[in-house]
């Protein structure tokens, strides 16, 4: 039996706190024990006697940390200028640690090493990498390290970008994938223009940084982290307007949909768009400042597949004039993060689901492709051919999901959890019909404090 769960992104807590209050988007340890006893109980009733576990990518939060800020280095660098023993790696090990060490996630890596303790038949975890945590296979130390945070075997090997499970007689069933590798914001590689994706893609094209790599550290992290130097820990907690933009920096990225990024930060009850942006624009201004004349922004931008080079060329001489060194136009900022929510723009992938090599050859035989990513939960059929369904799976995420009304005024808040468990054809117990698997898809939102277990 199959158990996918994707896009939970442990995370360090320490730079998410200011003041009392603490933006800690890190699960109680209980929700994974309170799954791992349904799992358990699940693969029972159903006479398997093995369940493998796959944490299909952005498992831990590399790229979104405000420690990348406090020296000269950035996560948006290719894996392959990270050397052993560099300042960048340890930088990477640093913030690894503090991960690591943030009392939920402690908790929660204790389970999953501790996790043949929870099941009644063989257990084994698997870990793919996705955009967010690209940087964990960047040298052997650190792929050391992370194996050891969950307690799996491989040692200083490269880590895993995709996974295939077979069938009893050797044939590809199912094809997981963490799911970047289906947007161009976020994959070095531009697969729109490609018919047929290979299985096995290079993995050089795994380890480059990509444009979503900048979204994320410059809008991510960089924005809350710019404000609380402008206006001071003291001065933000003591000011109810100035709190709730700080809180709603730090949500930026759980906004769905993408497009909607701009309008979350411009829509507060009783401030006004015009007098957000005068609060927030000295943030915005040292972002400009700081890529004006920083290297790797303009190499990841150069090997960003999504951006062309008109645009490369216009970003780029934006910046080296340096127009707006002292005040920034509204307009400039709209141009630009319409830009930016245009090009990371998430969308179903289940049209890339049908652009398997494996899916699209009927000898064979892939009848399941799953990848995360999106944190849009979603089931969809490939293929229903002579009654052979073939499923496109998204593993949704562990986090929380910041929905918007559809004119991008009214902005809401929810809980999400996705459990997929899917059953092998060598583990049917159903002999008297048609199918040769099976799948269970338990997608459930919740609203307020209590989540479903």
């Amino acid at each position: 039996m199959l158990v996918i769960l994707s896009d939970l992104h442990f995370s360090e807590a320490l730079s998410t706190q200011i003041g009392p209050y603490r933006f800690n988007r890190n699960l109680q340890p209980e929700t994974y024990q309170a799954y791992f006893s349904e799992v358990n109980q699940l693969a029972r009733t159903n006479d398997i006697n093995k369940v493998d576990i796959i944490l299909a990518g952005d498992i831990l939060e590399i790229s979104r940390s405000s420690l990348w800020l406090e020296g000269s280095h950035c996560p948006y660098v290719n894996n392959d200028a990270v050397e052993p023993g560099s300042e960048i790696e340890t930088v990477i090990l640093s913030i690894l640690d503090t991960i690591r060490n943030e009392n939920r996630v402690f908790e929660t890596l204790t389970l999953f090493k501790s996790i043949q303790d929870y099941f009644d038949m063989d257990v084994q975890v698997h870990l793919i990498l996705g955009n967010h945590d690209r940087l964990a296979n960047a040298t052997p130390k650190i792929r050391e390290v992370v194996r050891e945070m969950f307690g799996i075997r491989g040692g200083s090997s490269p880590l895993d970008h995709y996974l295939i499970k077979y069938d009893e007689i050797g044939k590809p069933f199912c094809l997981i994938r963490h799911g970047q590798e289906y947007d161009p914001g976020n994959f070095s590689l531009d697969l729109r223009k490609i018919e047929s994706i290979p299985a096995n893609i290079a993995s050089s094209h795994y380890g480059k940084a990509c444009l979503g790599d900048i979204i994320t550290c410059e809008f991510g992290s960089a924005l809350p982290w710019y404000f609380e130097k402008e206006y001071g820990v003291e001065g933000i907690i003591s000011n109810e307007t100035l709190l709730a933009i700080y809180q709603r920096l730090m949500e930026f990225d759980d906004v769905r949909p993408t497009t909607a990024w701009l309008a979350y930060l411009f829509t507060m009850p009783g401030v006004g768009m015009r007098q957000t942006w005068q609060i927030i624009q000295l943030a915005f201004l040292r972002i400009i400042n700081h890529l004006r004349d920083h290297e790797a922004f303009r190499e990841t931008l150069a090997q960003s597949g999504i951006i062309n080079g008109f645009l490369q060329m216009v970003i780029n001489g934006f910046l080296k004039v340096g127009l707006f060194r002292r005040k920034l136009p509204f307009w400039v900022v709209k141009a630009l993060m319409r830009l930016v929510s245009r090009s990371i723009k998430l969308q179903s992938q289940v049209t890339w689901a049908r652009k398997e090599s494996l899916v699209q050859d009927n000898q064979l035989g892939c009848q399941c492709v799953v990848s995360g990513h999106t944190h849009f939960a979603e089931t969809a059929l490939i293929s229903g051919n002579a009654g052979n369904d073939r499923y496109y799976l998204n593993t949704g995420t562990w986090r929380n999901v910041i929905p918007a009304t559809k004119d991008f005024k009214e902005f809401g808040r929810l809980n999400a959890i996705t459990k997929i468990a899917i059953f092998l054809p060598q583990e049917k117990n159903e002999p008297l019909t048609d199918l040769n698997w099976a799948f269970k898809y338990m997608s459930g939102v919740s609203y307020g404090t209590h989540r479903p277990i």
